[in-house]
C-alpha cells in the first residue's frame, strides 16, 4: 500500500502488486542499525488500484500516524525502563576501588536523573494514549509526546552506556541495542527537532514561550 497525490488534490491510498521483479516495483532490503529490517521501494510506472474510493485520505493517514507515534512512544518507555534497570543493577554490582559503583554519589545522582527522564516520558506517553482512547487524535499532543520521548530516550541511552563503560557498547550486552532502538524511534515519523518545529509553528505568542 502506498500513498500518492490525486489529480484533483489531496492524497490517495493505492494497492501495488509487489510481485516478481520487472513489474515496475524494485525492492532493495537492508538491515537497519537497530537490528530491524528496512527496504527502499522504487516504483516505475507500476500498476496500482485505489484502496476503496479514490478520495482524499489525508485525514486517515494523519490519524494512523498519530496512533503509530503513540505506540512507538509506549515502546520507547519500556525500552528506557529496561535500560535504566540494567544500569542500576550494574551500579549495584560493579566494584571500583573496593566498593560498588552505587557508593559514589555522582553516579547515583546520574541514575536518579535518568529516572526523572523516564517518568517524564511515561507521563507524556500516557497522555497521548489516553487522548487517543478518548477519541481525540490531536497531532500536537502526538508531537509533544514524541518530543519528550526523544529527549528522554537520548538522555537515558547515552547515560546507560556511559555508566556501563566499555561493556555498554558490546554486541553481547543489551544496553547498546536499547540505545540504538531509542535512536531509531526518535528518527521515525519525525525526530525531536521535527516535533519541535511543529510545535513552534503553532505558537500564537512567542513572548509567552520559553523553549
Amino acid at each position: 500500500m502506498v500513498s500518492a497525490a490525486l489529480p484533483d488534490g489531496g492524497v490517495g491510498l493505492f494497492l501495488v502488486d509487489a510481485g516478481p521483479e520487472g513489474g515496475g516495483v524494485d525492492k532493495h532490503p537492508y538491515p537497519t542499525f537497530d537490528s530491524q529490517r528496512g527496504a527502499q521501494i522504487d516504483l516505475d510506472q507500476a500498476p496500482a488500484a485505489p484502496l476503496g474510493d479514490a478520495v482524499d485520505a489525508s485525514a486517515a493517514i494523519r490519524n494512523a500516524i498519530i496512533r503509530i507515534q503513540s505506540a512507538m512512544c509506549a515502546e520507547a518507555v519500556g525500552t528506557m525502563e529496561e535500560a535504566l534497570r540494567l544500569t542500576t543493577d550494574y551500579l549495584k554490582t560493579r566494584k571500583q576501588f573496593g566498593v560498588t559503583l552505587n557508593k559514589f554519589q555522582a553516579l547515583t545522582q546520574r541514575a536518579a536523573d535518568m529516572y526523572v527522564s523516564l517518568e517524564l516520558a511515561r507521563s507524556m506517553s500516557f497522555y497521548a494514549a489516553m487522548s487517543i482512547a478518548d477519541g481525540n487524535l490531536d497531532p500536537l499532543i502526538a508531537s509533544r509526546s514524541k518530543l519528550q520521548i526523544g529527549r528522554s530516550g537520548r538522555h537515558i541511552a547515552q547515560e546507560s552506556i556511559q555508566l556501563h563503560g566499555g561493556i555498554g557498547v558490546t554486541a553481547e550486552y543489551p544496553v547498546g541495542h536499547y540505545a540504538a532502538r531509542l535512536t531509531a524511534i526518535d528518527h521515525t515519523l519525525g525526530s525531536t527537532q521535527d516535533q519541535l518545529r511543529v510545535l513552534i509553528d503553532h505558537i500564537a505568542d512567542y513572548d509567552l514561550v520559553r523553549l
